[in-house]
């Protein structure tokens, strides 16, 4: 049998779930919660309480999953007596799940599909609740840096696009390429990973040029997709480019979506390969990328960090 893991934050306690829920155990897969039963209350706090963050289902029961997750998360996010936390729990994680989903399987179209919803949600909890944004960037997740990081440049590109005056449909491909600009990361070898976590200060040419591997390999899988447009491809291509033509594509013409992607994944990189504070990141960003980026949108950048309550 084959499993794939879900977020135990998109499940809801008392809710019957119609499939079986699994945990990982002493290198074995035990059924937790079967068909049509529901989640404890007190035992789904134990879990958490534990830092237990993943469930597992069957390969098979993904679509079943799928449903009761947009069921829920609909429910939960038109629900105006409902938390901003258990918003932005139940988004968080669906948006969690399908990163991890993509980098396993990134040339799927399940795997795009679960991508592009969890963007659609993002965009809808930061637009409808003033707060959202900063409950989201930076939490204390228990994910992978890499997917904390998609989740950070995805939830300011967002804010940030709206207060630009990009269009909605801009925002609609730049969030989703803003969750998978880094999903060929996970293709490069493992040493190479490594250079993920690494500033980029302190890059040799060659590190450069093996880093720099993981857009070629996101492009190698997905252009041929028929289910994923364009815009979309263009954007991961490009979202290591600037106006100074330094980047590994030497582009130096950007649309505005490409520069806020660009601008953005690099201040999130400082902040978590410097482990310097968002307030510290930006200020060390007017200055070394002075050039690469349009002077006003990285002050108007600055302007909504500060607004936000993030830096």
């Amino acid at each position: 049998m084959n499993f794939t893991p879900l977020r135990i934050s998109t499940l809801k306690p008392g809710r019957d779930i119609p499939f079986s829920l699994y945990i990982f155990f002493k290198e074995q897969y035990l059924e937790y919660v079967k068909p049509g039963m529901s989640l404890d209350e007190d035992k789904f706090k134990k879990l958490k309480k534990q830092k237990i963050s993943k469930f597992f289902i069957l390969d098979q029961d993904e679509n079943a999953y799928q449903e009761f997750l947009d069921e829920l998360i609909n429910e939960t996010l038109d629900d105006k007596n409902a938390s901003l936390e258990s918003k932005v729990d139940i988004v968080e994680g669906q948006a969690e799940t399908a990163l991890e989903k993509i980098q396993e399987d990134p040339g799927s179209e399940k795997s795009f599909n679960m991508t592009r919803k969890a963007a659609q949600n993002l965009r809808k909890i930061i637009f409808e609740n003033p707060d959202a944004l900063k409950a989201i960037f930076g939490s204390d997740s228990e994910s992978e840096p890499i997917i904390q990081h998609s989740l950070n440049v995805c939830v300011l590109a967002i804010k940030f696009a709206k207060s630009q005056k990009c269009s909605e449909e801009d925002i609609d491909f730049l969030s989703t390429a803003a969750l998978m600009h880094d999903v060929g990361v996970v293709q490069l070898p493992e040493e190479h990973q490594e250079l993920f976590k690494k500033n980029k200060k302190e890059f040799s040419p060659q590190d450069h040029l093996a880093y720099y591997a993981h857009i070629k390999a996101a492009i190698k899988i997905l252009s041929d997709k028929p289910y994923i447009n364009n815009k979309i491809i263009e954007l991961i291509e490009n979202h290591a480019e600037n106006r100074s033509g330094g980047g590994p594509n030497k582009l130096k013409k950007l649309t505005k979506p490409m520069e806020i992607l660009s601008l953005i994944n690099a201040y999130d990189r400082k902040i978590y390969t410097s482990g310097i504070t968002p307030a510290e990141a930006i200020q060390e960003l007017s200055i070394d990328e002075l050039g690469n980026y349009d002077l006003k949108m990285i002050q108007d950048f600055q302007k909504l960090l500060k607004a936000e309550g993030i830096a």
